[in-house]
């Protein structure tokens, strides 16, 4: 996972912008319903993605009333499109890799998500962070907060995927999660682990269990 602009962690490979290319359906969907590619650039542009924002922020991206309840709309189908979230609380890693293994596993580029906890420690929010290329997406650490703000967490745990097959975090992803945990802590909502996925059934690592997270 790559930092983006405002959070330079030195990453080797190029990114996206935040958000990042909309999937090819989601992308034809928006344009269709809006009836403007700009406009559905404009969505796809959005720190966190389109599918958490307000009719507030819809509004202040110039989105016409009609627009911004059609794209509130597709917020919720979309949402109910999504495997159901364990009702249970978090336990280990291990529950939530098996979650997401095969939904992130297959991807051919990598995805951020962030997974928003109540007071209790259950799931609560499913948010995409930040989409990218096969090399990494673009992310920073006050873009990838926001969301998790908005939802009302009381703690989150990030989850991403390595197209390559290798799960073992690798430098950049390392220190962004060390400076997500710094700013998560200032604002009093603990990052309780950061989870890699590894594509083609390449396993899971943790960074609660390598005691990066601590």
């Amino acid at each position: 996972m790559r930092a983006g602009r405002g959070d330079d962690l030195g990453a080797e490979h190029p990114g996206v912008p935040l958000g990042g290319e909309l999937a090819a359906p989601e992308a034809e969907l928006l344009r269709t319903v809006l009836r403007s590619r700009r406009i559905a650039d404009r969505l796809a542009r959005a720190p966190g993605g389109w599918r958490d924002l307000s009719e507030h922020e819809l509004e202040q991206l110039r989105l016409t009333k009609v627009q911004r309840r059609a794209v509130l709309a597709l917020q919720q189908l979309v949402r109910s499109g999504h495997p159901s979230l364990p009702k249970h609380k978090f336990s280990c890693s291990a529950d939530i890799a098996r979650i997401y293994a095969d939904r992130l596993g297959g991807l051919v580029y990598e995805v951020m998500l962030g997974l928003a906890l109540n007071g209790r420690n259950e799931f609560m929010a499913e948010l995409e962070l930040a989409r990218g290329g096969r090399h990494g997406a673009a992310l920073t650490v006050a873009d990838a907060l926001r969301p998790v703000v908005r939802a009302g967490a009381s703690a989150f745990v990030l989850v991403h995927n390595h197209p390559g097959g290798d799960p073992t975090p690798s430098p950049e992803d390392i220190a962004l999660t060390t400076a997500m945990k710094r700013a998560a802590d200032l604002v009093s909502i603990p990052l309780v682990d950061h989870i890699i996925i590894g594509g083609r059934g390449g396993g899971f690592s943790s960074m609660l269990d390598l005691c990066i997270i601590q």
